[in-house]
Order: C-alpha cells, then sequence, then structure tokens
C-alpha cells in the first residue's frame, strides 16, 4: 500500500493541537472550581422530628473582599456545632444564599422556609422525602 506523503504531519499537528485544546479546558475548570466550603458558624438549627435537621452555615471563603455566603443542609441530626460545621463541609446544600435570614417554620403539616435576599442556588432535590414543602423566596 503506497504511503500519503505529506499528510503525517498536518495529522499530527491537528491532534496535537486538539490535545493542548482539551487539556487547557479541563486546567480552567479545576481553577475555576469553588473548591470546598469554609464553614465557621451554624446559624440555624431546625429539627424535622424524624432523625434529620435543616442547618445553615455561614461560608467564610470569600476572605476580605466578598462577603458571607450561607448555605443550607438538610441532615442527619447532629450533636454540637463544631460536629455539625466539619461535617457539612463534605454535604450538598440545597440552598445557598446571601442574607442569614431564611425563616424556617410548619404550619398545617407543610415545613415552609422563607428565604429573603439573594438566593444563589436552590436544588429541591434534599427535601423530597420531608413530604409536602413550601418554599417562599420573597425579595
Amino acid at each position: 500500500m503506497p504511503e500519503l506523503k505529506g499528510i503525517k504531519w498536518p495529522v499530527q499537528g491537528l491532534l496535537n493541537g486538539l490535545l493542548v485544546v482539551c487539556l487547557g479546558y479541563l486546567g480552567v475548570g479545576w481553577l475555576m472550581s469553588p473548591g470546598t466550603p469554609e464553614l465557621d458558624e451554624v446559624v440555624l438549627k431546625y429539627s424535622l422530628g424524624n432523625g434529620t435537621s435543616i442547618y445553615g452555615a455561614r461560608d467564610g471563603q470569600g476572605g476580605a473582599t466578598v462577603g458571607f455566603s450561607y448555605r443550607y443542609y438538610v441532615h442527619k441530626d447532629l450533636g454540637n456545632d463544631q460536629a455539625i460545621l466539619t461535617t457539612l463541609v463534605s454535604a450538598h446544600p440545597f440552598l445557598k444564599t446571601q442574607e442569614p435570614t431564611v425563616q424556617v417554620s410548619e404550619q398545617d403539616g407543610v415545613l415552609q422556609l422563607d428565604a429573603q435576599g439573594q438566593v444563589y442556588e436552590y436544588n429541591s432535590y434534599a427535601l423530597k422525602g420531608l413530604g409536602a414543602v413550601k418554599v417562599v423566596m420573597a425579595p
């Protein structure tokens, strides 16, 4: 079979370029990932009465240039504040806010969360096993 002359180097250059682009994409994604939060204060403890609780914790990851953010978790009951902060670092929050003003109440068997201020992220997957849940986000 005859060799194709003049094709080997352009193909090799194209594959090398593709490799560089893929590695660059992965590197930028790694550098821009938020990392683990620096939870330093518990701002909310609400027992759901079924062995789980809703916990709120302050994330001081931003340092002096960025304000605090607050993360809220549904997790099995934990002991003291230090145990809460240590355990929740590796858990996924269902709510991230700018303000620590999330109020939790239960009315007629419905769990109500009232969040005021800016909400950065909300996922309802953690609340699915809790029965009827109503989330109110007021401006």
